[in-house]
């Protein structure tokens, strides 16, 4: 019992630590105005971003009914590492130093494979602070009720999300943050990092910091919901509604004390 709990402590200590992280990413990149739509509060970017979703899930899936190496999903997760990391580099850097030390991030990941788990974390809170930084707050509502209704369909009803996560899990490079310790071992998809991400990093700019940080523990207390029921009862478990959950509720409460106090 104190193994699983330890496990479960250290990753909602690092998932309340990259939606800081994503808050103080969120705010350089929408001072330098890094946005990746044209019109970001279009609601159509929700639709958008969650075709996106679903198209790569369903590639993933066949890909892995049909192909059984490891190459493929390395090469995938070292563009990633890449990007994300020349892409924040570039906020402080000339280019070509910022795609050096991207360079050098990614050898450290196949040199020192502990590396990786810090890697992908980055790269999770790189994602979320651009999608949030680059959407206006209504279509990023819409995003995160679609993502976490379609996260508890697939995980209770079609299963499907079930099969992926147990495919890319023989990959052992499954874009995930795990925390081992003896026998126990507690994941999180990257997903469930950069969706509430997404949504506080928008809430920022929409209503303030303060907001914000508030959405940003309540997802986490969403989480440690979670966490709380897995030690009980353990199996495959949508993250994304309960974090998502969590963070409007006490956004929408910080938000109604404030407009009832301030009245």
């Amino acid at each position: 019992m104190f193994s699983l709990r330890l496990v479960a402590t250290q990753l909602l200590g690092s998932f309340a630590l990259a939606q800081v992280l994503g808050l103080a990413v969120g705010g350089l990149f929408a001072s330098r105005e890094l946005g990746i739509v044209e019109n970001p509060s279009d609601p159509s970017n929700a639709l958008y971003f969650f075709g996106g979703i679903l198209l790569v899930t369903v590639l993933m899936l066949l890909v892995l009914k049909y192909y059984k190496g490891k190459l493929l999903f390395i090469a995938m997760e070292t563009v990633l590492i890449f990007v994300t990391s020349d892409l924040f580099l570039s906020l402080f850097l000339p280019g070509i130093y910022a795609a050096g030390i991207a360079f050098a991030l990614v050898a450290l990941r196949h040199v020192y494979p502990k590396a990786r788990q810090a890697l992908i974390l980055s790269a999770s809170v790189i994602v979320g602070a651009l999608l949030g930084s680059s959407l206006d707050f209504l279509p990023v509502l819409l995003f995160v009720v679609l993502l976490s209704s379609y996260d508890f369909v697939a995980v209770f009803m079609t299963k499907h999300m079930i099969t992926l996560a147990k495919a890319l899990d023989n990959q052992k490079n499954n874009f995930t943050v795990a925390f081992r310790h003896k026998k126990d071992v507690v994941e999180l998809g990257t997903g469930d990092f950069v969706v509430p991400i997404v949504l506080c990093v928008s809430a920022s700019q929409a209503f303030g910091i303060a907001p914000a940080l508030f959405a940003a523990l309540g997802a986490t207390a969403g989480l440690a919901s979670l966490l709380f029921f897995m030690e009980k009862k353990k199996g495959y478990y949508p993250g994304l509604p309960p974090v998502v959950f969590g963070a409007l509720l006490a956004l929408g409460l910080f938000l109604g004390a404030k407009a009832v106090l301030g009245a």
